[in-house]
């Protein structure tokens, strides 16, 4: 089953979410989110789907998941019946953690952990039962930085952890998730390209990060946001040159541009003649009747 795109998990306001159950894993699929996450797992048992590995999951059992790393924990049984099972999931926003690696120094020995093109890692059970009593501290009634505190503290087990495993290479894992956030992007530039777009606005409209998204548009299509906007818009304006009587200027609105004198000195750019001599030498003769209101 191909993997589905799970919308951003954070709360507002906050850098990372926690959420826990104590029953067992009856639904769940296979899909991936822009956040990294660790699961602690305790009482079950079986096999989970971490990109395209295959892990084995004991009882206590404690992962990581980089950022756009498909995974599905749905087929895993309860181990014992006499002992109530428990999953805790922290999900934890990749700019905010990417930020605190580069500015905080304490945090860089995360920094084999947590960074561009990681691994999905699985820790020791004793780094996972250390991880579910230090969670088993948090207090939703106190402020937000107490809360936070219980994150620095998991990290500290983990950066502490001599036994874990590196699963898989999150650059072969992504893949496909990155080529289904392509064609989104690309089908939100055709269908918006006039207009006002920036980074942030598709970066949220992929549950991504800007620099991430950035990175999209650089790996596949060669160029950045701004240039592949740019060559969107002035090919729809040179198809309204070559097959409508519409003004210049309203052509220019028409692709998202508000600048007459900025659009001829882009078009010329791009086409080396200005839109004018364009029409002159591109028009279709046969449908340059049809305009537009």
């Amino acid at each position: 089953m191909k993997p589905t795109s799970v919308k951003t998990l954070i709360r507002p306001g906050y850098s990372w979410r926690h959420y826990s159950d104590d029953s067992s894993i009856s639904s769940g699929f296979s899909h991936y989110h822009g956040e990294y996450e660790l699961i602690i797992l305790f009482n079950f048992v079986g096999r989970a789907m971490v990109g395209n590995i295959d892990v084995e999951i004991a009882s206590p059992s404690l992962l990581l998941i980089p950022p756009n790393v498909s995974h599905d924990f749905s087929h895993l049984k309860v181990k014992k019946d006499d002992v109530s099972p428990e999953h805790h999931n922290l999900w934890i926003e990749e700019v905010w953690l990417s930020n605190m690696l580069v500015h905080c120094n304490e945090m860089r020995k995360l920094a084999s952990f947590f960074r561009e093109g990681a691994k999905a890692i699985q820790f020791s059970k004793q780094a996972a039962l250390e991880a579910k009593e230090v969670i088993h501290d948090i207090d939703y009634s106190t402020s937000s930085l107490e809360q936070l505190s219980v994150l620095l503290k998991v990290f500290s087990v983990i950066t502490q952890d001599k036994g874990y495993t590196f699963l898989s290479s999150s650059h072969s894992d992504v893949i496909e998730c990155n080529k289904d956030r392509v064609d989104v992007l690309s089908q939100f530039l055709d269908e918006n390209y006039a207009k006002e777009i920036t980074l942030a606005s598709l970066a949220q409209h992929i549950y991504c990060s800007e620099r991430t998204t950035g990175r999209l548009f650089k790996s596949h299509f060669g160029e950045t946001f701004s240039q592949r906007l740019k060559k969107i818009r002035l090919s729809h304006a040179a198809t309204l040159l070559e097959t409508t009587n519409l003004s210049v200027s309203l052509i220019c609105n028409n692709v998202g541009y508000n600048n007459l004198s900025n659009f001829n000195r882009l078009f010329k750019e791009y086409k080396k003649m200005s839109p004018t001599e364009y029409r002159v030498k591109f028009s279709n003769k046969m449908n340059v009747s049809k305009s537009y209101p």
